[in-house]
């Protein structure tokens, strides 16, 4: 999803439903398109001010929107809660946003994904029995275990904490062989703690409307939605 990203999970309203409610009008879910996601990316309107979002059903009960543009998702949660369930989460640049937690209305539970323990709200542990097994500790080192992370990245990470500690600031000539995607990778954003509390969130919210965000629905074709009135 890149650097920026922002969705919500809404149960028991239809597409078109959770749309309006988010704030798109009567005429612009009529103009609604159902697209693929490189074209709801690609066709989003002049207009810098609306929101633009990107909605189907992802299981029987739940639906799933991805916002592309704007933070409509954000300021909808509870009204998306009313007669049922909704969860909203979301990154950007600057790290992640808390992953939130609403039940008809009521704001139930918001927790931070990378800080172990910080919950507030009327229920605060209302998801915990989501978690288990899940790692929301940007400080844990369990991702080093990860078999996916790029051979070298260990050392990598050890010389950068070693060179931090030094006050080292010119370090290009001293760059060992082959490290320099390594460099590039962790100006870019990469960070497989990060990664790992991100990934964790994800799954609780799969945990709780019973299927995860995955490549098959992001293949799929879903709709789009322009949200010019707020």
């Amino acid at each position: 999803m890149g650097e920026w990203f922002m969705a919500a999970w809404v149960e028991g309203l239809e597409v078109w439903e959770a749309a309006r409610r988010l704030g798109v009008s009567v005429a612009d879910v009529d103009d609604a398109v159902e697209c693929v996601w490189a074209d709801a990316v690609r066709g989003r309107p002049a207009d810098g001010d609306a929101g633009v979002v990107w909605a189907g059903r992802l299981t029987a009960d739940w639906t799933q929107i991805i916002q592309v543009r704007g933070f409509d998702c954000d300021r909808a949660l509870r009204e998306l809660s009313y007669g049922g369930r909704a969860l909203q989460m979301s990154w950007n640049i600057n790290g992640p946003r808390d992953l939130e937690y609403a039940v008809n209305g009521d704001h139930v539970t918001g927790f931070g994904v990378t800080v172990p323990g910080e919950r507030w709200g009327r229920d605060p542990q209302a998801l915990d029995s989501y978690a288990r097994g899940l790692q929301f500790d940007l400080n844990d080192s369990g991702w080093t275990s990860d078999p996916e992370l790029p051979a070298g990245w260990l050392e990598y990470c050890a010389w950068e904490e070693a060179r931090l500690e030094s006050g080292q600031e010119d370090y290009e000539d001293d760059i060992p062989d082959g490290w320099q995607d390594f460099i590039s990778l962790a100006l870019n954003g990469y960070s497989p703690p990060m990664a790992t509390c991100l990934t964790s969130a994800l799954a609780l919210v799969g945990r709780v409307t019973g299927r995860e965000i995955d490549r098959e629905w992001m293949d799929g074709a879903h709709t789009r939605y322009v949200i010019r009135e707020r």
